[in-house]
C-alpha cells in the first residue's frame, strides 16, 4: 500500500468542511478554500483541498459535492461529534489504521500488557508499505501514531525513538459509532447486520476498541434517535438523507 506522509490540520479541516454544502460545485468550493486560508502556502492549500476531497467528500456526476454519508452526518452533528467524526474519518483514510488497531492495539489490551514497542509499529509499517524508503516509512509511522492517538486507542509520550506507546480503549461519540456502522453496511453492500455482530465485531468496535459495553450504549443511542433501526435481530440504517 502507499505511504501516509501528509498530515491534516484538524482546525483547517473543520473550516473547509463547513463550506462543503451539497450541490456546490467542487471547483467553486476549492477556490473558496484557498481564500479562507490565505496564510498558508499555495501547495499546502492545494494539499488540504485534495485530502478533504479524497477522504471526506463524495461527488455527483456533474462535479458537484454530493450529500454523501460522511458530509450528511457531519453537517447534522453537534461540535463534539464533529470533532470525533473528523478524527475518525482521518484514521480511515489509510488502511494501516485498522490494521494497527487489530494487530497491535487489540492484542495488547487482550493480554493486559498495554505497552507497545515502537519496533512493532515500525515492523508493521515496513511489512505493508510498498516502498523501500526509510524516510517514507518513518513519516508514515508518525502519521499513523497520530491518527491512532486521535481516535483514542493509543496514549503516547516522548518523541522519536524514545516515544512510549500504550494501548487504550477508545470511546467514540455515539454519532461516530452510528456513522461507522452505516459505513460498514454500505461498504459490504448489505441491508443489515446482526445486533451481536455490530457490538462484537463491527467496524466501530474493531477500529476504536471501545469494548462491548460502550458499543451497546452507542447502539442503543442510535436506535433511540432513529439513526439505526432494528428488525428482529438485524440492525439496519435508517434512510435519513431524503
Amino acid at each position: 500500500m502507499k505511504s501516509w506522509t501528509r498530515t491534516l490540520n484538524l482546525d483547517d479541516a473543520h473550516t473547509l468542511l463547513a463550506m462543503a454544502t451539497p450541490g456546490r460545485d467542487l471547483e467553486d468550493w476549492a477556490e473558496a478554500c484557498h481564500a479562507e486560508l490565505p496564510a498558508l502556502s499555495m501547495p499546502r492549500r492545494r494539499e488540504l483541498v485534495r485530502m478533504l476531497r479524497d477522504g471526506y467528500l463524495d461527488l455527483d456526476g456533474q462535479g458537484r459535492i454530493a450529500n454523501g454519508l460522511f458530509l450528511h452526518v457531519y453537517s447534522a452533528s453537534p461540535a463534539s461529534a464533529q470533532i470525533d467524526l473528523v478524527r475518525t474519518q482521518w484514521a480511515l483514510t489509510h488502511p494501516l489504521s485498522l490494521i494497527a488497531a487489530e494487530r497491535l492495539v487489540a492484542p495488547a489490551l487482550d493480554c493486559g500488557e498495554p505497552d507497545i514497542p515502537l519496533d512493532d509499529v515500525e515492523a508493521l509499517v515496513a511489512e505493508h508499505l510498498a516502498t523501500g524508503s526509510a524516510e517514507s516509512r518513518r513519516k508514515t509511522r508518525t502519521v499513523l501514531l497520530g491518527a491512532l492517538e486521535g481516535i483514542g486507542v493509543l496514549d503516547t509520550s516522548g518523541t522519536g525513538q524514545h516515544r512510549s506507546l500504550r494501548a487504550a480503549h477508545g470511546r467514540p461519540h455515539p454519532v461516530t459509532f452510528g456513522y461507522l456502522t452505516r459505513r460498514e453496511l454500505a461498504e459490504r453492500g448489505v441491508d443489515g447486520m446482526l445486533a451481536t455482530e455490530v457490538v462484537e465485531t463491527g467496524l466501530g468496535i474493531r477500529l476504536t476498541l471501545c469494548g462491548m459495553g460502550h458499543a451497546r450504549s452507542c447502539l442503543a443511542w442510535n436506535l433511540e434517535h432513529g439513526v439505526l433501526v432494528q428488525r428482529g435481530d438485524e440492525i439496519r440504517a435508517a434512510d435519513t438523507r431524503a
